[in-house]
């Protein structure tokens, strides 16, 4: 049994989140990364929205998907780019750099090949993960089923890219890699993701407040600083969980990362991951 139990390893991850925020705080341009991305998506869906390419889509009725595909495919390439570049950029930061935005697009250039064919089997898994979860008429099982194999993709490639941007490995090598330290850190993974999941479900509803809030004296204020909070708020999210994901990633290759208590690391990546 891990000591500390669940309740235990949740408060360790707040600290680390603290850790993260105090990384971000000195680089405060990290946050740029996501944002570029939410940017990038969004343009892309509104120049193929204002061509038709996304009219009837849907197969429910009647319509042909398969020109969703390259779309999804673009879209998930910017966001491993942005991302990417960000792990990059929080890795320079942690070996005692002093990263910018620049050098993090300049360091995932390097690797954009990697980025590239990451970005394919990311639509690839997406795509049969959606197939088997099915349309809604097809009962709450395939759902349940689909929605486990996403979180278990999910966890098995959650050092991908720190793996592909740091060490230069090819997708399928990086996959290889990531699972084996999955299979030592499964546990510690899973409680991440839930903490950075119970920030961001807080930061959302925040949001919603502050929202209704100033929409007591305008609809449209309200909604305009409601949207904002929220984008402000997930890409703070995503920013604090590519320096997570890059510390951990540092300190399972012995390395002691800055900004880091080495105690709380090794709580939320066990020692034996070194072993690897």
């Amino acid at each position: 049994m891990v000591s500390g139990g669940f309740f235990g390893r949740i408060s360790n991850t707040f600290k680390m989140i603290k850790s993260c925020m105090d990384v971000l705080k000195k680089d405060k341009e990290l946050i740029f990364f996501p944002i570029f991305a939410a940017i990038s998506v969004g343009l892309l869906i509104l120049i193929i929205s204002t061509t038709g390419a996304l009219d009837n889509l849907d197969p429910e009725q009647g319509g042909d998907p398969t020109p969703l595909i390259p779309i999804v495919f673009v879209a998930n390439f910017l966001i491993v780019f942005f991302n990417s570049a960000l792990v990059s950029a929080a890795l320079e930061r942690l070996r005692g750099g002093d990263p910018n935005v620049r050098s993090g697009l300049s360091h995932a250039l390097k690797h954009i090949h990697h980025i590239f064919f990451w970005s394919i089997i990311v639509t690839i898994v997406a795509i049969l993960i959606a197939a088997i979860k099915g349309s809604r008429r097809d009962g709450i099982v395939r759902n349940i089923l689909g929605s486990m194999l996403q979180a278990g993709w999910a966890m098995m490639t959650f050092f991908v890219v720190p793996i592909i941007v740091s060490e230069n490995l090819g997708p399928i090598s990086a996959i290889k890699r990531s699972t084996s330290l999955f299979k030592k850190t499964w546990g510690d993974q899973v409680i991440a993701n839930f903490g950075f999941g119970i920030f961001q479900l807080l930061a959302i509803l925040a949001s919603v407040v502050i929202g209704w809030f100033f929409g007591i004296f305008s609809q449209v204020l309200g909604i305009g600083i409601g949207f904002g909070c929220a984008v402000i708020s997930v890409a703070i999210i995503y920013t604090l969980e590519g320096i997570y994901k890059a510390a951990l990633y540092e300190f399972a290759l012995g390395e002691k990362p800055l900004e880091f208590k080495q105690e709380d690391l090794r709580t939320a990546y066990r020692s034996r991951a070194l072993a690897y």
